[in-house]
């Protein structure tokens, strides 16, 4: 891993062996953010660290009252699972160098598969799961559980990681919840997570989420505009030629 471009910072090491390791960064509907978040919380996962990038926007995230990292790590030994979760988007100038550090951070770990979480943008309202793999094999891990992405794009950081992955050889499934805007969805990372469950049967409940699902779209609404403000902040900054992101 280059250390220039993303630092770990473990306060705990991994005790699980080849684990399954999920991302969820914020995108379409932040389905991949809720998704994420929520196992964490739903499994009581335990928290190992943090990713650190000067790429990543200037901030703190507050858990509890507590200052957090904005893009963190946990695991739950018994599932066998790690997870990366975000709170920020990452530029797209950024993806490339970011999703090839990650997968390495899989790599590091001695992952067996990663899975990644995000939406997709449907006119619809069934909030249908598509599913898209990095090589052939695993399509018929997934095609009586998800719908197969034929035809399309994935784009940012995900897109980026599956390339990689794709490029490395990783095994790598990609879980894309659909949504009907942009807008915080909870409903397509409910239907995303119940996916998650049929593919792994990993058996996480989602009832909570469900009652939560109007309380989750104020909060991460809020985090957005948040988001909003603080990348028009840093587009009127005066930034050194090195952080091309943010010029």
């Amino acid at each position: 891993m280059d250390k220039e471009i993303v630092q770990v910072i473990l306060e705990k090491e991994p005790t699980v062996k080849n684990p399954i390791l999920i991302e969820g960064f914020p995108g379409i509907g932040l389905v991949g953010n809720i998704a994420s978040q929520y196992i964490v919380n739903e499994l009581k996962m335990t928290y190992l660290g943090a990713m650190s990038s000067k790429y990543f926007p200037p901030l703190a995230v507050l858990l509890g009252g507590v200052v957090n990292m904005p893009v963190r790590i946990y695991e739950d030994a018994s599932k066998g699972l790690i997870i990366l979760t975000a709170d920020i988007p990452v530029h797209p100038l950024a993806s490339f160098e970011i999703g090839k550090e990650i997968v390495s951070f899989a790599q590091s770990l001695g992952a067996r598969e990663m899975i990644c979480l995000a939406g997709i943008t449907v006119m619809g309202d069934e909030h249908r799961v598509f599913g898209a793999v990095s090589q052939q094999d695993l399509l018929d891990k997934i095609k009586d559980k998800a719908e197969i992405f034929e035809l399309g794009t994935i784009t940012g950081i995900t897109g980026s990681i599956m390339n990689e992955c794709r490029i490395k050889k990783m095994p790598a499934v990609c879980l894309l919840g659909e949504t009907a805007s942009a807008d915080p969805d909870p409903r397509a990372a409910i239907a995303t997570i119940e996916t998650l469950n049929k593919i792994y049967d990993l058996g996480i409940s989602t009832v909570k989420l469900s009652e939560q699902t109007e309380q989750i779209e104020v909060q991460m609404a809020q985090l957005a505009q948040q988001m909003k403000a603080t990348s028009a902040e840093e587009q009127q900054a005066q930034m050194p030629k090195e952080f091309p992101m943010y010029g």
